[in-house]
Order: C-alpha cells, then sequence, then structure tokens
C-alpha cells in the first residue's frame, strides 16, 4: 500500500496574497487541518494550518490581511509513490501532525494528516484482521489462543471440531480445562517454543506446536497450534500389523517344501516361495507383476480367477515334468481378488513314494476315526460327489458355478440320486455358508400341520398350539437356504402362500397380523415331473417357474453305470472307517450283479447294499453270500447282462415280482416287524415303507 492510497485527494489550494478571511472559508468548506499554499505555477511554497489560523486572530489581524506572513514555509512533503512502512515510520518520528504529499514534479496530488493515517490504520487493521480470521477459520489444524493468565482468547473451527467444543463457551475458560496436562509454563514464563509435543485428550492423540506471543520483548500469551493424529496413529499400526502378518505369511511359504504361487485379480504373480523360485524360474527378478500364463507353462490360476472355481489335485505338465497341482481362489466380501495355486509333490515318483507311506498308517488312521467322521459329517461339498459320467459332471460343474448366486433352484431325479446332497453342496459353496440349511420334507409332513410347520405360529393362534408359540421352517432358515423335498407333495393351498414368500420375502406366521421379513435361498427338489403336474394343474404353474430359475437333473444310477465302481469304493472307504474294518473290493461275481441290477434305489440303494454287506463280509473282498436276500437269491435267467436283453424283455416285471416276494418272505420271516424286515433285507426302514406302500401290501401284512 502506498501513501497516495491513502491521502486526501480533495483539497483547495492558497495562494500567499489570499486573506485570512478566505483562508477561514476555505476551511469551513473542506474541514481540513491544513491547505497548500502554492505559487501561480502549482510549486509548492508552504502549508497553512488551523494553528497558523489561530495565531493570527489572536493578534487581532484584519481578516483581509494577505496570508504571506502567516503560513510555515518549512513543510513535510511526501511522495505520492511512498511505501507504507516509510510512511508508518515518518508519522512516528514526525511531531507535525499535517503533510503535503507531492507528485514527480513536485505538484501537490494530497493532504495527508495524522487523523487520516489513523483511519487508515483501522481500515488495514480491519482488513487484516479478516483475511486472518479467514485463514485461522479454514486451517485444517486447530488453533488456540491464550493470553498470559492461560485464558483462552481465540479458537478455530478446526480446534471446535476435534475437540468437540465451541467457541461460544470455551473462550474466557483456563485452558487448562480445555487441555489439562500440556507443559506451556515454560513457553509463557521463558519465551521458548515447545515443537512436536504429543499429548493425549479424551483418547485423542494430538500433535501440539507451542508458540510464545511477544510485544517489545514482553511475553503476552501463546498460540497453541495442534493436529489430529488418532486416526493416522491407527493406520500405522495397521500397517505395522499387515506389514508383520505380510512377513509371517512369507516366512511361513518359504518353509513349505511344497511350491507356492499367489496371483491377483489381474493373474499377475504377487508372492511365490523359495521352493516355488527353485522349482520353476530359478530366479527372483522381473517375477512379481508378471502374467502367471506367461510365466508357469500348462498353468491354470488365471482361469481359476476368471471363474472362482477351485481346481483340486489336478495333474499339470511343467517343463515336460508332471506335478500334481490344486487352485484356490481368493475371495474377499463376495468378489475374487486373486488366487493361490500350491505344487503338492515336485513329481509322481515322489507320490508314489508318500502313497507307500501313507498305506503303513492305517492303524493311526482308526485310532482317530471318530474326530474324521465329525468332520465329514461338518462338510458335505461338491468334493463329496462321485461320478465319472460326463453328464452328471456336466450338472456338477454347472451346480458349482450357480451356487455362488442367490437365484432358486429345481433339483429333479429319481429317488436316492443325491438330490439333497446336491442341495447340501450349493448350499456350503454359497454366499452363506455359515448359514442355516433348513429341510423340509414335503412328502412327510401332514397336510393339516404343513402350514404351522413351514410358517409357525403365535402364541394361542389355535386349540393345542404351545404356549410360547413355535418358529416356522421359514424363520428357521433366514440367512440360509430352504431345502424344499418332494416339493411336488406341497397342498395347492400353500403352494400360493409359498409364491408369495419367493416373491416378496415376507411371510405371516399362522394366528399373526405381523409381516416378518426373510433373506433366504429356495431350493426345490423331486422326484415328480412337475411339468406333467402343471398341465393337470395339480401344480401351480407360476410357483413352478419361480422355483425352476435353475434346473439341475440328476440322472439314475442305471444311466451311468460306470460310476458304480466309482461309489463302491467311496462306500467301502467310509464304511471301513467306520467300522474299523479293511475290506479292499467286491469280487468278481458281486460285481457282476451289481452290473446287472437295475438299481430303482439308485446310489441310496447301492449305499446300504455296501454298509450291509461290510458287516457281513469275513475277508477282504465282499461276496455274493454278503449280499441282501433280493440281490444274492435272483433266479438264473433273470441277472444277465444287460446289451443280451431281448428289446420286449420282461424284465421289469419279473424284477417287481421277485422284489415283491422277497418283501413279504422278509415280513413273514420278522413276524410283520417292519425295522427287523429292514434289517434283513439290507435296506432302511423308511425305503421298506415306500417298497409297502407302492406294491400294495400294506393289508397284507398280519
Amino acid at each position: 500500500m502506498l501513501i497516495k492510497d491513502i491521502m486526501t485527494g480533495s483539497f483547495e489550494t492558497l495562494q500567499a496574497d489570499d486573506t485570512l478571511q478566505k483562508v477561514a472559508r476555505l476551511f469551513r468548506k473542506t474541514r481540513l487541518e491544513a491547505l497548500p499554499v502554492t505559487r501561480a505555477g502549482h510549486s509548492l511554497i508552504g502549508i497553512m494550518t488551523k494553528a497558523n489560523l489561530f495565531d493570527a486572530i489572536a493578534l487581532g489581524v484584519p481578516p483581509d490581511m494577505p496570508i504571506r506572513d502567516f503560513f510555515t514555509a518549512d513543510v513535510i512533503t511526501i511522495n505520492e509513490n511512498t511505501p507504507y512502512e516509510e510512511v508508518k515510520e515518518i508519522v512516528r518520528t514526525s511531531h507535525a501532525g499535517n503533510a503535503i504529499v507531492v507528485n514527480d514534479k513536485n505538484e501537490v496530488s494530497g493532504i495527508f494528516t495524522k487523523a487520516g493515517w489513523i483511519r487508515a490504520m483501522l481500515g488495514e487493521e480491519t482488513r487484516l484482521n479478516s483475511q486472518l480470521n479467514a485463514i485461522l477459520q479454514t486451517m485444517h489444524n486447530g488453533l488456540i489462543a491464550i493470553d498470559k493468565a492461560r485464558i483462552i482468547t481465540k479458537i478455530n473451527k478446526a480446534a471446535e471440531t476435534i475437540l468437540g467444543v465451541d467457541a461460544p463457551h470455551t473462550v474466557g475458560k483456563l485452558f487448562t480445562e480445555l487441555m489439562p496436562g500440556l507443559k506451556i509454563d515454560d513457553v509463557l514464563t521463558c519465551g521458548e517454543p515447545f515443537i512436536g509435543a504429543l499429548h493425549t485428550v479424551k483418547e485423542l492423540s494430538l500433535l501440539c506446536n507451542i508458540t510464545p506471543i511477544t510485544r517489545d520483548e514482553i511475553i503476552t500469551g501463546a498460540i497453541i497450534v495442534f493436529q489430529d493424529l488418532t486416526d493416522l496413529l491407527r493406520i500405522v499400526e495397521k500397517l505395522e500389523s499387515i506389514t508383520k502378518l505380510y512377513r509371517t505369511l512369507q516366512s511361513v511359504m518359504d518353509f513349505a517344501y511344497d511350491g507356492i504361487v499367489v496371483v491377483d485379480e489381474n493373474g499377475c504373480i504377487s508372492m511365490f516361495n523359495n521352493s516355488a523360485r527353485r522349482f520353476l524360474f530359478n530366479r527372483k527378478e522381473q517375477i512379481i507383476g508378471m502374467p502367471v500364463e506367461e510365466i508357469i507353462e500348462n498353468t491354470r490360476l488365471h482361469k481359476v480367477v476368471k471363474t472362482g472355481i477351485p481346481e483340486i489335485n489336478k495333474l499339470q505338465f511343467i517343463n515336460g515334468i508332471p506335478y500334481v497341482v490344486s487352485s484356490q481362489p481368493i475371495i474377499r466380501k463376495g468378489q475374487v481378488i486373486g488366487a493361490v495355486g500350491k505344487i503338492l509333490f515336485r513329481n509322481l515318483e515322489e507320490l508314489k513314494i508318500l502313497a507307500k507311506r501313507l498305506a503303513n498308517l492305517d492303524q493311526e488312521f482308526l485310532e482317530i476315526n471318530t474326530a474324521q467322521r465329525s468332520s465329514e459329517q461338518k462338510y458335505s461339498g461338491f468334493d463329496q460327489i462321485v461320478t465319472a459320467d460326463p453328464a452328471f459332471r456336466q450338472v456338477i460343474e454347472e451346480a458349482e458355478i450357480v451356487a455362488r448366486g442367490n437365484s432358486n433352484i429345481l433339483i429333479t431325479g429319481k429317488s436316492g440320486t443325491g438330490k439333497e446332497l446336491i442341495a447340501q453342496a450349493i448350499h456350503k459353496t454359497g454366499p452363506n455358508p455359515d448359514g442355516p440349511l433348513i429341510k423340509v420334507n414335503c412328502a412327510a409332513i401332514p397336510t393339516s400341520l404343513m402350514e404351522s410347520e413351514f410358517f409357525g405360529y403365535v402364541p394361542g393362534a389355535f386349540t393345542g398350539a404351545q404356549r410360547s408359540g413355535k418358529k416356522g421352517k421359514l424363520a428357521m432358515a433366514d440367512g440360509g437356504t430352504l431345502f424344499l423335498d418332494e416339493i411336488g407333495d406341497m397342498p395347492h393351498d400353500l403352494q400360493s402362500k409359498l409364491l408369495r414368500v419367493i416373491q416378496d420375502k415376507i411371510f405371516e406366521p399362522v394366528g399373526s397380523n405381523e409381516p416378518q421379513k426373510v433373506n433366504v435361498r429356495f431350493i426345490a427338489a423331486t422326484n415328480q415331473a412337475l411339468v406333467d403336474m402343471v398341465a393337470d394343474g395339480r401344480f401351480r404353474s407360476d410357483l413352478y417357474y419361480r422355483l425352476n430359475v435353475i434346473h439341475l437333473h440328476i440322472p439314475p444310477l442305471n444311466e451311468r453305470r460306470q460310476d458304480i465302481n466309482l461309489l463302491v469304493q467311496f462306500f467301502l472307504e467310509k464304511y471301513n472307517r467306520i467300522f474299523g474294518t479293511h475290506i479292499k473290493d467286491i469280487s468278481c461275481e458281486t460285481r457282476e450283479i451289481f452290473f446287472d441290477h437295475s438299481w430303482p434305489g439308485n446310489v441310496r440303494e447301492l449305499e446300504n447294499v455296501i454298509e450291509r454287506a461290510v458287516n457281513f463280509a469275513r475277508g477282504t473282498l465282499i461276496e455274493k453270500q454278503d449280499l441282501p436276500h433280493y440281490l444274492r437269491d435272483t433266479p438264473q435267467g433273470i441277472v444277465q447282462k444287460k446289451d443280451s436283453w431281448p428289446k420286449h424283455s420282461q424284465l421289469k416285471p419279473s424284477r417287481h415280482n421277485h422284489e415283491r416276494d422277497v418283501i413279504i418272505e422278509a415280513l413273514k420271516r420278522s413276524g410283520g416287524n417292519k425295522a427287523q424286515a429292514a434289517r434283513i433285507l439290507g435296506i432302511s426302514r423308511s425305503w421298506l415303507y415306500e417298497k409297502i406302500m407302492k406294491m400294495g401290501l400294506s393289508g397284507k401284512i398280519s
């Protein structure tokens, strides 16, 4: 700021011949304290002040006298381009109350008075205060000003926000009430700044800088500027924890004998252990960040990232050497963010050696049999489903894909094919594996109880209801999966209510008008032709299409006979662990019977046969005499190769009649005791009931 910015630019000039009377009129007109006196050429020769006028009047000089002898010739002049700081010094050292402002030509351009200077200073102070306040209020850091007595005189918005206070209730209070324990005594007494003081207030971690305020070398207060480091310190702690965890993970990976490679969501290598480096890379540079398919031959890690489907124990050739490799997706919040691959063995020879060692550990496995059985019961994933059939394999692959979503699924197939096992696997690998899996057998619940079992009821809903009410299957399945087995047997009036639940995710317990929301995935299963039932009006078409968003059909066992050998081995291993036996296989005669049997009970029937045979087996092989009567007593000519059956064979009626006779004989031997008859036949009691109903034998049993 220059002097011309604060001078009075509107003024009148006097000549030496002007009278005192004119001077008085001009002072009255301009209200100025002084006027410049110039020559005809506008050059300055002096200044006429009110004091000069008062002196002339006091001497009794008449008003018409010229001012030649009364103005002050020794005038202070200031160039109009003089900076503010120089003017401030002139004002401070000069006793004169007025000065004339001239331009570079020494022509008068204005008048400077101390009163004008004061007004200018007040305006400048207001402007500077506004700027300073704007800076203080927009600071990210908190600021508090205190006086010598430690009384708070100023607090900015950032400080209010950080400390949770407001200025009107804070200004005027002692600083120690707001930030107790912060050492400010040395700053206020010695004038030494305190930089980088860590202070804790109400669980906040603050970094404080304390600076003294001085005036004429006297300490008049202090400024405390602080920053909230709470979030930053938490981030630092978290980063330290993550770094420590990363180093621990790297150490664990390096300790592992197997080769381990980790890729990110783009399929680029992000980590690998020393074993992987030795087996695959033989170098450590330029590996991190490289696409895995460019580094590892025949790898499928990048494909696992795209599909999100694990690949366990797959044979992979790397540099002409076979390896057993497993790949597992890394999932966070439902999104695949990478994958980890593990090379289980350096080559297949090592696998053979290890297999021989494992063969000698059978006795140890028997000792931990109970723990293994408990573990198996807890997990029912897709790896528990055994098949070599391409059609069934396709069904399983489709089920693995749709399991990641939340769409409704309809599973069809004959009894015993494994519909419930597929439903369990979908639930366990779905988005809510820890949620409940609730099964409702629509064929086993009486029609009169179906609605209350399904929706539950409130206290006093009907006569005989529990006082506390009852939670229905729908509410029990909230946050998980509801498996509707034998959906074709659901009563027609309940179908419409189920439709509403599927559509709106809302239901009302029996006896209640309060709707309840549920988050449930519906999986339905049936061995009936729902399409025909829809056409006959026995099943609602709208419910059918709601359930049939994804359709999985499980082929019966007689259409995938190549699975019989796999299933036999699977069930032999299972029941060897359960019963502590060492049965290795089935005899050739038993295998021929198995391949010729039609297996109307499918996989469930085969498992029951194996379980019975393991109980009766006397050696390491299951022989014909270990089988149930209806298999081992089949008349010659009924059991034959499938390929040799005539086109219009009467096998089905013969088999039906034979089974009917065998069941009647078992019931006679057991005296009508169905549980004992089921044990004689080597089948479950529920299956025996089903056979009795289908064959119309219920009225013929004494």
